[in-house]
């Protein structure tokens, strides 16, 4: 197949690298090569697909590193606020009533608006079985991280583990792995199985951790509002059990972490494992602020995730930058950036391959319509007031184009 090449006036290859005047050279859906300066793009059109992006930044794709699809069959159904037992009550009764239909459309529905708003990548929580089926027909590169649960009861356990394990598979655009759901809801028993799994194939893991302050007075000291549903408590923090097991490791997304104790950013920092932070579902809850400070004195890498349309109010990944900004605008702008992009594709275990476009990256790319002096305006813009998308590509074929652009045999 014959190379194509992406030219524009600047390409923001990853948060430090930044090139004017340049091109990305793609071949097999990956980036084959970062091409600098006018004389060197001239030569390099010679034997490709020459596409003219017109005065746009090309970037890499947004990875969104946390997200529910399927709960789009239920958006406009959740309350909002701090009950989060309420909630959870909404989320139930609202599925109860979706056929497998719903679901599948949900999917497809959401990854297109992903994709519209720039997410080339996704970590979606499964636990239907349509997904599949809903993302056939879009091109989104997608990670399906199956759900498992036991509710802490022992005859669970076994049915879990087995039906995740039937489930488990691979295809061209879509990535495998395990989400078992969170400390409070799943057994030791059941987390050190999935442990296992995921060390056996290499799975990236993610799970819901110290979201609320009930799972974490339920686990430590078997009180408040979940000691009714749960029974016996292990009395022992989130973090201890997940380690236990032997899941601290990387690659894994921890989810939400909105109450770690003192020690645990250090431990989590040390085990190269994601924290996780969706600011759109953050505000939808009314929480308390994110304490972004404390991981990131502690050297914790940090993500960016939509949630679901259940608790958000979007899947737009550029829309939690300028909620993240606003939450904390102390922080740079170029290490919000990251966290977009690289940040996701360390959770996935990805690093190299998602969230940026240096050579062997998959060529996922957004054309920003923005024309920046340098590094630092783009970042201030991107993670500000954001621009609009001229075009997506998706292992450099084009899935989004907002207008025409010039070219001389684009890849179709």
């Amino acid at each position: 197949m014959t190379p194509l090449l992406l030219r524009a006036p600047s390409l923001l290859v990853d948060p430090r690298t930044w090139v004017e005047d340049g091109a990305l050279l793609v071949e097999g859906g990956r980036v084959a090569r970062i091409v600098r300066g006018p004389a060197a793009v001239r030569r390099a059109s010679r034997s490709a697909r020459s596409v003219d992006c017109g005065d746009v930044l090309l970037a890499p794709g947004w990875v969104n590193a946390h997200a529910h699809l399927e709960l789009g069959a239920i958006a406009g159904r959740t309350p909002r606020g701090g009950d989060f037992g309420a909630w959870v009550r909404a989320v139930l009764q609202a599925r109860a009533g979706c056929t497998a239909a719903d679901f599948e459309r949900a999917v497809e529905q959401g990854a297109r608006a992903s994709l519209a708003a720039g997410v080339t990548s996704v970590a979606d929580i499964c636990s239907t079985a349509g997904f599949a089926r809903g993302l056939a027909r879009t091109p989104l590169r997608h990670w399906a991280l199956r759900e498992v649960l036991d509710a802490h009861d022992p005859a669970r356990t076994a049915g879990a583990l087995a039906l995740v394990r039937r489930a488990l598979r691979t295809s061209a655009r879509r990535g495998e792995g395990l989400s078992p759901h969170a400390p409070f809801t799943v057994s030791p028993a059941l987390f050190a199985a999935a442990a296992a799994l995921a060390r056996r194939r290499a799975l990236p893991v993610a799970v819901h951790w110290s979201e609320t302050e009930a799972e974490v007075a339920w686990l430590e000291r078997g009180a408040g509002p979940l000691a009714a549903l749960l029974g016996p408590s292990p009395r022992l923090r989130g973090l201890e059990l997940i380690e236990r097991a032997g899941l601290l490791r990387a690659p894994l997304a921890l989810i939400h972490g909105n109450h770690p104790a003192r020690g645990e950013p250090q431990r989590i920092a040390r085990s190269g494992a994601v924290v996780v932070h969706c600011p759109g579902s953050h505000a939808w809850f009314e929480r308390a602020p994110f304490p972004w400070r404390v991981y990131l004195d502690a050297g914790v890498r940090l993500a960016l995730g939509t949630d679901s349309l259940a608790s958000a109010e979007s899947l737009d990944l550029g829309r939690e930058l300028r909620l993240a900004r606003a939450a904390a605008p102390w922080l740079e702008p170029r290490a919000l950036f990251a966290m977009a992009t690289e940040g996701g594709a360390l959770a996935l275990g990805q690093r190299g391959r998602l969230g940026t476009l240096a050579p062997g990256a998959h060529a996922d790319v957004l054309a920003h319509e923005l024309r920046a002096s340098n590094a630092r305006a783009a970042f201030e813009q991107l993670t500000g007031v954001g621009a609009p998308l001229a075009a997506v590509w998706v292992a450099g074929r084009s899935v989004v184009r907002a207008g025409a652009l010039a070219h001389s045999g684009e890849a179709r």
